[in-house]
């Protein structure tokens, strides 16, 4: 089944006493199918804000996030939460692994937690994707910050969930690690993984098939595969 993921007129206001700030600022995208999108911009035009209302794992304060036809924050808690469990993956800039637990024992957590059967020929697949087949038992306080953020991503992955959320997924990991995590993304987004990543690395969102690039809260331009020195163009001219 192909996943569409729509946003429309998206807005997120924090009010912190007398002050309020406008986080996000009308931010509309439509995305269709697989495929890899990266999420660009300087640092505060609210990439992360924007990514966390598209998951469902923050709320808007106006607009609308679709998936599938389903406006997300239209839904029950409860379905939402099972919505989150099924339907989206999403890996978080801090890697939320369970420290004592093995890399295979992490990613099958999730299903575990949900009584489902593990899918261990998935998990084993994905695991010699990211290059972990070596550190398959060692347990996750043992493991280089590449290390855990390809499980975090494995982890995600195993569900096969219609849109895959990462939050920066490159961006704390050495030149091998940042290989390896990109080009198993896109070769998941080419077997119709729909992915969508935040990323401030414009040669990391170089792999991407759409790049949507923000500026003060706002979604600005989507354009279609670039290389980083026509993405550096466009950013260079944000604000001009």
């Amino acid at each position: 089944m192909t996943t569409t993921l729509s946003a429309a007129d998206l807005r997120r206001v924090v009010r912190t006493g007398p002050t309020t700030t406008e986080i996000l600022r009308g931010c509309d995208l439509e995305l269709h199918g697989g495929g890899l999108t990266a999420v660009v911009g300087p640092s505060g035009s609210g990439k992360s804000s924007l990514l966390m209302c598209l998951s469902g794992l923050d709320r808007p304060t106006s607009g609308t996030v679709t998936v599938d036809g389903k406006d997300i924050h239209r839904l029950s808690p409860r379905r939402r939460a099972a919505m989150l469990r099924s339907e989206i993956g999403f890996v978080f800039q801090q890697y939320n692994l369970v420290p004592f637990l093995s890399v295979e024992e992490n990613i099958a957590l999730p299903f575990q937690l949900d009584r489902a059967k593990v899918p261990r020929d998935t998990i084993s697949r994905l695991i010699d994707a990211f290059d972990l087949g070596h550190r398959r038992r060692a347990s996750a306080r043992t493991l280089s910050g590449g290390e855990q953020q390809r499980t975090a991503l494995c982890r995600a992955l195993a569900r096969r969930p219609g849109i895959v959320f990462a939050d920066e997924p490159t961006g704390a990991l050495d030149s091998h690690s940042t290989e390896v995590v990109l080009r198993t993304l896109r070769r998941m987004a080419d077997e119709g993984q729909m992915i969508v990543m935040v990323t401030h690395d414009l040669e990391a969102a170089a792999f991407a098939d759409t790049v949507v690039v923000m500026h003060d809260g706002r979604t600005v331009e989507t354009v279609g595969r670039s290389t980083s020195q026509q993405l550096l163009d466009i950013m260079s001219g944000l604000g001009a």
